[in-house]
């Protein structure tokens, strides 16, 4: 287990002086096991016997933060012994949340302060003077520019802890994973000079193995925080994407186009569309079904429009939202939200047996907002 340098000092850091602990006995040391995290952590542990990674958020009354935790497994492991190998991610988000609900409280004091303004007419004319409505729209402006302003920070934060994990998979434990391998290969190499007579090849696999964890961790820091957005921008960005996409998924087709200029497109809607559009994949390789998949990236009348669709199995919108656990939708709401935040607007079109539609539009305002 590792902690990240940053968090020193703290109660987390405690944690890797008690490797043979469960991570509730270690994070709540006092508690008997009757809490919410303990029962969140049990229905986690749980689900990746269906699912590669699930994410969730905890106020944790014990700790006194807020938490968003992410557990996943390594992907189709060929060997028993590495179906073991899960991650576990803690991000501690409790000054980001606390200033979201502080500002939200203020946006809301606002439009109170909107509504309550009287209409006044003037006596003189027919045609009224709405001197209220004017006031009302400039509030309503600084309402719009703030409430932009906060999607950006919480984006933005949210894109900096990425690359904050990320950093630490990559220069921390990858690297120390890699100075592993390389001292077992030296030492083997050693011994077959010295002992030629003796056969060293059992090696091989563990060396092999540990190449694989390598990749796989790269793999997973390279998810959090891909580079190749902010070196090559958005149209590298979304081939790669896609050609990943068909590479791992050899039974189905996939057809991408980008049509949008790179200039016009503000950097919180090009981040909103990664990760969309990974998202969207994720979900079609886990649960489509599908032969078919289409990514189109357009701009339309000022507007810039990403549409992803395949010929996959479907499902039912309506049947989705009325379960009381949907721990399936979570992609679909979090893509929403990305979308909305940034100004977008979210559309899902989906039946069974007819295959499942995404499309998300940022208008041309809303462009202009985002810069």
């Amino acid at each position: 287990m590792n902690v990240n340098r940053s968090l020193a000092g703290t109660n987390f850091d405690a944690i890797s002086d008690a490797r043979h602990q469960s991570v509730h006995a270690q994070l709540h040391p006092d508690c008997d096991g009757k809490c919410r995290f303990n029962e969140m952590w049990d229905q986690a542990w749980g689900s990746l016997n269906s699912k590669d990674s699930i994410e969730w958020e905890l106020d944790d009354p014990m700790l006194q933060r807020l938490l968003r935790l992410n557990l996943s497994k390594t992907p189709a492991p060929k060997e028993e012994r590495r179906q073991r190998h899960k991650l576990l991610t803690i991000t501690d988000i409790t000054k980001y949340r606390r200033e979201y609900e502080s500002l939200v409280e203020q946006q809301q004091a606002l439009i109170r302060l909107l509504m309550a303004q009287p209409l006044q007419a003037e006596k003189n004319g027919d045609q009224p003077f709405d001197e209220a409505g004017d006031t009302g729209n400039r509030l309503m402006a600084g309402y719009v520019k703030t409430e932009r302003s906060l999607s950006r920070q919480l984006i933005l934060a949210q894109e900096k802890e990425r690359q904050r994990i990320a950093s630490e998979l990559h220069d921390g434990i990858a690297q120390t994973i890699s100075v592993v391998k390389y001292r077992i290969e030296d030492s083997v190499f050693r011994l077959v000079e010295k002992y030629p007579e003796l056969d060293f090849s059992i090696f091989d696999g563990a060396v092999g193995e540990i190449q694989n964890l390598v990749e796989e961790v790269r793999r997973i820091s390279n998810n959090l925080a891909p580079t190749i957005l902010e070196d090559f921008g958005i149209h590298v960005a979304l081939d790669r994407l896609c050609t990943e996409f068909k590479a791992q998924n050899r039974g189905m087709t996939i057809s991408c186009s980008v049509q949008v200029d790179e200039s016009d497109t503000p950097e919180l809607v090009k981040i909103a569309i990664y990760r969309v559009a990974q998202e969207a994949l994720n979900n079609i390789a886990k649960h489509a079904s599908a032969t078919s998949v289409e990514a189109i990236l357009e701009a339309k009348q000022g507007s810039v429009i990403l549409t992803i669709a395949d010929n996959g199995e479907g499902f039912d919108p309506k049947a989705m939202q009325s379960r009381k656990n949907a721990k399936s939708g979570y992609g679909l709401r979090s893509m929403s939200e990305r979308v909305e935040a940034t100004g977008g607007n979210f559309i899902l079109e989906a039946m069974p047996e007819k295959g499942v539609s995404i499309r998300a539009e940022w208008p041309r305002h809303e462009l202009d907002i985002s810069r």
